[in-house]
């Protein structure tokens, strides 16, 4: 296994336990010894984060991105590319993807509906999609 699948793995099992400072302590370990790869490795870790079709999700930015360096509150979409970090509250969060939301209207796209990371709303929604 590839030094970087390695670094992507013990940081996904670290943000599996809740484990913060192990997860930031191994990514700061592959960053600072291949800055290059910072790209890379966020790019992995965002990618096993699933943000089902018709859903926004809101959460914790280490959720949302499945990154450690994410402290604040964050949201993404499942039917576009548009993200948005770096909430102070969840509230700000909520209310920013709820603006999103409304801007599907506009566009004359179905308008996704706003859940929490974890919500069962989340959860069966992701088992839908994944099946």
């Amino acid at each position: 296994m590839s030094t970087m699948m390695q670094a992507v793995e013990a940081v996904l099992d670290a943000l599996d336990n809740r484990d913060l400072p192990t997860a930031r302590e191994h990514f700061h370990r592959i960053v600072h010894s291949n800055p290059s790869a910072v790209t890379d490795l966020v790019k992995r870790l965002a990618a096993t984060v699933v943000i089902p079709p018709g859903m926004i999700v809101v959460g914790f930015g280490i959720d949302i991105w499945n990154n450690p360096h994410r402290d604040d509150y964050a949201w993404r979409c499942g039917d576009c590319p548009w993200t948005a970090s770096n909430y102070r509250s969840m509230t700000a969060a909520r209310s920013a993807a709820e603006e999103h939301a409304r801007d599907h209207r506009t566009t004359g796209k179905p308008v996704p509906v706003v859940v929490e990371y974890g919500s069962i709303l989340h959860t069966a929604g992701a088992a839908w999609w994944s099946s």
